[in-house]
């Protein structure tokens, strides 16, 4: 028994001539190779209604090494379909001298006394230790040990020692059997699995932190669906043209294709493609959103992030704007982002390629940007307006401890101001006048009125609305009018607001 030789010829039962490869085993004299090991024989060699003398060759071959060259060969046999499954070592013998018997018997040959012997059998499989009290676990019913020795007996197994832990013998002609719970799975096959009786089992599942992650994820989609936008799945593969958001994407070693060469580090860069392929085909509006991973660059960590996109023609009832066909604005950003999450907070940022950017807080922490895109990076024929929030910020921050307050048991009293300012003084401004330095009793302040008309040019008239409450004690009206006159006179100080009474 050798390895094939390179470029070997081999003329095998079934007439046809094979290449032999080096790391195939075949079975040789001294000038050529007469049988494949474990595959198929030679016609060479083969028995015919001529033949005097037989040689008969028992032996066992790896399985591995038989499947890999019946595959390289492309030739399956019934000899290679049995090696390649295993076969028992110790039946090598046994065959050999059944098959002699056969032939004297029926062909009436002689058997020459001489039995050649090369090579070593595989050791037979190691002793394998079963409890019962694991395989009563297991199988989920008790079995009697007797018969558990019984089922293990009769499928050949022999038991080495009858402590707790008992070994087994495992024969030669099952070496699948290799753990306990290979012993324990034929003691249920011979059990019978419709013996064991049914149990209702309730476990409590403890829910992660990504079952919350999910849900909350849920929830910001069925409320941004809501908000009249589409949910899309972009690639998180940019091509080699990047959109915006994507300058400084972490490359691929070995892109697919030019189409997917980097990891994206924002998820607008997938929405602005998504945008440019509607306008293309003749939409008139694009409201659309994403929720999904995205790789900061240098090190490419990983972060999910929730995109929008807004572009486009908004149609319906007159609003606050006195318009019934505009296009989105700043505002319908603000309004899909604040359906998310409705205590965000605005503020003026700076970031590339946004035109009026806006910084995104909760809870005085900034959680991601927005605003108008720059036209040099869209070819859209209107402004389209982005944002990126930070998901995992926002996750966390739904997280954190709930802490339950009191409800109020003394009234708040409310007081109005309206004024007029000029149109470039901006709210944000006036809010940091009514609230800095911030009166002990304010607990509140909401803007309910904007108008520009009849007020003369470039100005706007706004009204804010202002709740004062103590947690302790009733309010007096002097009290009241005393710091609600501090901040009216701020605002005429600093802002030079006109009041209106």
């Amino acid at each position: 028994v050798r390895l094939g030789r390179a470029s070997e010829k081999f003329l095998a039962l079934d007439g046809k001539t094979y290449s032999l490869k080096p790391d195939n085993c075949v079975v040789a004299d001294q000038e050529r190779a007469v049988g494949i090991g474990g595959v198929m024989g030679g016609e060479e060699t083969g028995v015919s209604d001529s033949t005097k003398s037989i040689l008969l060759e028992a032996a066992y071959f790896l399985p591995a090494s038989v499947r890999k060259t019946a595959r390289e060969l492309n030739l399956p046999s019934d000899a290679s379909y049995r090696f390649e499954r295993g076969v028992d070592p110790e039946m090598v013998l046994r065959a050999s001298q059944r098959a002699t018997e056969l032939i004297e018997e029926i062909a009436g040959g002689t058997a020459a006394k001489e039995v050649q012997t090369a090579g070593k059998l595989p050791p037979n499989p190691a002793d394998v230790s079963l409890t019962y009290e694991k395989c009563d676990r297991v199988i989920g019913t008790a079995i009697k040990p007797k018969q558990v020795d019984k089922i293990l007996t009769g499928f050949g197994l022999k038991k080495a020692s009858a402590a707790k832990i008992t070994k087994w013998k495992i024969p030669s002609y099952r070496r699948d059997l290799q753990r306990d719970v290979d012993l324990i799975e034929e003691v249920l096959r011979a059990y019978g699995a419709n013996k064991i009786p049914d149990q209702e089992r309730g476990r409590y599942s403890p829910s992660s932190t990504a079952d919350h992650a999910h849900d909350y994820e849920s929830a910001w989609r069925n409320r941004l669906a809501a908000a009249g936008l589409y949910e899309v799945r972009t690639s998180k593969l940019l091509p080699r043209d990047r959109f915006a958001f994507g300058e400084n994407a972490i490359e691929l070693r070995n892109p697919l294709s030019e189409d997917a060469v980097a990891l994206r580090p924002s998820i607008l860069s997938g929405l602005l493609a998504v945008l440019d392929r509607n306008i293309r085909a003749g939409a008139d509006r694009v409201a659309i959103f994403e929720i999904g991973r995205t790789f900061i660059p240098p090190s490419g960590k990983e972060e999910r992030h929730l995109g929008v996109l807004l572009w486009g023609s908004v149609e319906g009832a007159p609003d606050w704007r006195a318009t019934k066909n505009r296009n989105v604005d700043l505002f319908d950003l603000k309004g899909a982002l604040e359906s998310v999450v409705p205590d965000l907070s605005f503020r003026a940022g700076r970031f590339p390629d946004i035109v009026l950017p806006v910084d995104v807080y909760s809870d005085e922490r900034i959680i991601g940007f927005g605003g108008q895109l720059s036209s040099a990076k869209s070819n859209a024929p209107s402004p389209v307006f982005v944002a990126e929030l930070h998901a995992d910020l926002l996750f966390n921050r739904n997280e954190s401890l709930k802490k339950f307050r009191e409800i109020e048991k003394f009234p708040a009293v409310s007081r109005d101001i309206a004024m007029i300012v000029s149109d470039e003084v901006p709210h944000e401004k006036i809010m940091r006048a009514i609230e800095q330095p911030r009166e002990a009793l304010l607990q509140s302040v909401e803007l309910f009125d904007l108008f520009t008309e009849k007020v003369g040019e470039a100005r706007k008239s706004l009204a804010y609305r202002l709740t004062y409450r103590d947690r302790s004690r009733t309010l007096t009206n002097e009290e009241v009018n005393a710091a609600h006159a501090k901040i009216r006179e701020r605002l005429q100080r600093d802002l030079g607001a006109e009041l209106r009474e």
